[in-house]
């Protein structure tokens, strides 16, 4: 007996078969839980030349743009189920400013979420995620307008006076490494002197000593210098030493993390911007008397409690993040 099939469609004189967009489809959310993103992405975009989908294939699609770091695209089909106002509306939000702040789109994102939160429309269940996101954003968006020793014009003048100790250190921490990043490129004799006080100094906060010996590193300067953070202390010169984000366990912590992260881009380049802003942080001495394995899983736990995620986060190398992360917080008030 001959198989009755059903009527055939045409979408600009294409042909479709009965069920080929069903299998597009399937095939799609298939890859997409078997974390084949990029498949999953291919099988649905063609689906979606001959259908509109449902708010599912669309969660489906969206995320998957997102993995494969298509975020253009999947902004407009998160704007997309956002209009339609999906079942999932605060998971497909919480895509949506993950989407936005890995465009950079720093502004949009807090007048969202301080609007959302505001209007206290979030579930109770979503508000510390959403908070934490909100916190995130406000991180984020500050490093990045704010690059450690970026460059700046010289004036080839450098005022000696304003880093004599006494004048110095009663300048807000913000004021004092401003003052430091305007010396890069700059020759540092007239104020070598003055520069190794910093370092040296007890008082002087890490991130602070951080500029004032990267200075160093960079025009090769050959003397001793005693340098002490977080109670740990060690001779060095400037000369031998290679940029914080340069060294071997630095490198080696950023390739770890990476290996274990790399299905979750986004959540990847949060732990490498917090490794690279610590490193500076601690500079010279890198993670102490921490291994390599233990620092890079460390990282992506504490980041995982950042968006959220139930994970472990104690002991005394996970105490050290936190009291590094104070600092920077200190610093942007």
């Amino acid at each position: 007996m001959r198989k009755k099939y059903g009527k055939l469609q045409k979408k600009e004189n294409i042909i479709v078969f009965p069920g080929m967009v069903d299998r597009l489809i399937s095939e799609g959310l298939k890859h997409a839980e078997d974390f084949q993103y990029d498949l999953a992405v291919d099988s649905i975009r063609q689906a979606l030349t001959y259908i509109e989908a449902d708010e599912q294939t669309l969660g489906v699609y969206a995320y998957s743009l997102y993995e494969i770091r298509e975020f253009t695209e999947a902004k407009t089909v998160c704007e997309e189920l956002l209009k339609l106002g999906p079942t999932y509306y605060f998971e497909t939000m919480e895509l949506y400013v993950t989407i936005l702040m890995e465009l950079r789109q720093f502004g949009e994102v807090k007048e969202i979420l301080e609007s959302l939160l505001e209007e206290g429309v979030v579930s109770e269940d979503k508000i510390d995620k959403f908070e934490q996101l909100l916190t995130l954003n406000e991180r984020v968006a500050k490093q990045k307008s704010d690059r450690i020793l970026e460059d700046v014009p010289h004036n080839n003048q450098i005022d000696a006076s304003l880093f004599q100790y006494e004048t110095f250190s009663r300048f807000p921490e913000d004021k004092q490494q401003q003052l430091l990043v305007e010396l890069e490129g700059e020759d540092l004799t007239p104020i070598e002197n003055e520069l190794v006080t910093i370092i040296e100094d007890d008082l002087i906060s890490p991130i602070t000593k951080s500029f004032a010996l990267l200075l160093m590193v960079h025009k090769r300067i050959d003397r001793n210098i005693t340098i002490e953070k977080f109670g740990y202390g060690t001779d060095i010169i400037p000369k031998e030493l290679l940029d914080p984000s340069q060294t071997p366990m630095v490198e080696a912590v950023l390739n770890m993390t990476e290996d274990d992260l790399i299905q979750n881009p986004t959540k990847l380049e949060m732990v490498h911007d917090l490794i690279i802003r610590h490193s500076f942080a601690t500079y010279p001495f890198e993670w102490f008397s921490f291994d390599e394995q233990e620092v890079a899983e460390a990282y992506i736990n504490y980041v995982g409690g950042m968006l959220g995620e139930e994970v472990t986060c104690e002991g005394k190398l996970y105490d050290l993040l936190v009291r590094i992360d104070v600092l920077f917080e200190m610093r942007n008030m």
